[in-house]
């Protein structure tokens, strides 16, 4: 995001639920800021944001479904008890506002298998194929159809994960056999059809991410990457094309 916001690639980023179930990390007395999860969240969303120099920001609304198998995960507010036409609704009238030329979402598994990430990529697969439906979802007043003509997956590539099991090997952090599972994980390489290369971008994306401050510890083995192994471990952001071509932050990005 950084990087195409410092070309002047207008971007937006949805957020589906209000964060209310993390936890809470660098504070000595969490549990008043546990009170106000939700808020002190979207103070951090905003910080992280203004750090990549992105300025637009929407919620679709719902409340954190927390982790998978949590009693939370059946709360009737929360994201994954969305109705799933309701909650393509909202992202269709955000897309037809902004009128994206990219969008990117989460693989099928939310990444590691977050409710609130799966939820992310069937919604947001929906509503990429519907954005012009006008029988499923008619036009409101100032809208037009659009159609996005992009989509792509974020991925944590193969790659990545062996190199990034190979640094906690040597810090001594991880065994001999998870570092073994860990380079056998994520999306096989040649699955992946967009590397950005963001190697001048790894400062503004570690204090993007050290802005989200309840929920990165400070001791998270990302912060914890050795210089020399940055550029392969942090430089590099890649994605799964699912509809179109061309590099992810070419036009506007969603």
């Amino acid at each position: 995001m950084a990087k195409y916001a410092a070309r002047g690639i207008p971007i937006v980023v949805v957020t589906a639920t209000d964060g209310a179930l993390g936890e809470v990390h660098n504070y000595d007395d969490p549990e008043p800021i546990r009170q106000r999860l939700a808020e002190v969240r979207a103070g951090e969303i905003r910080a992280a944001l203004d750090i990549l120099g992105v300025k637009e920001h929407e919620f679709l609304g719902y409340r954190d479904s927390g982790m998978m198998g949590w009693e939370t995960n059946y709360h009737p507010n929360c994201f994954w008890q969305a109705d799933p036409n309701e909650a393509a609704s909202r992202l269709v009238r955000l897309i037809r506002r902004h009128q994206p030329e990219v969008m990117t979402i989460y693989d099928p598994f939310g990444g590691y298998g977050h409710p609130d990430h799966i939820n992310t990529h069937r919604v947001g697969l929906d509503a990429f194929y519907f954005a012009d439906d006008l029988r499923r979802f008619p036009l409101t007043e100032g809208e037009e159809p659009w159609r996005v003509p992009r989509l792509y997956m974020n991925a944590w590539p193969r790659r990545r994960m062996a190199a990034r099991a190979d640094m906690m090997l040597s810090q001594g952090t991880i065994d001999p056999e998870t570092a073994k599972r860990m380079r056998h994980s994520g999306v096989p390489d040649d699955l992946v059809t967009v590397w950005e290369d963001i190697r001048d971008f790894i400062e503004v994306k570690l204090e993007a991410l050290k802005a989200h401050r309840t929920q990165i510890p400070p001791d998270w083995s990302m912060l914890a990457v050795p210089e020399e192994d940055r550029p392969e471990v942090l430089g590099y952001e890649a994605f799964v094309g699912v509809f179109g071509a061309g590099s992810v932050g070419d036009g506007g990005l969603f």
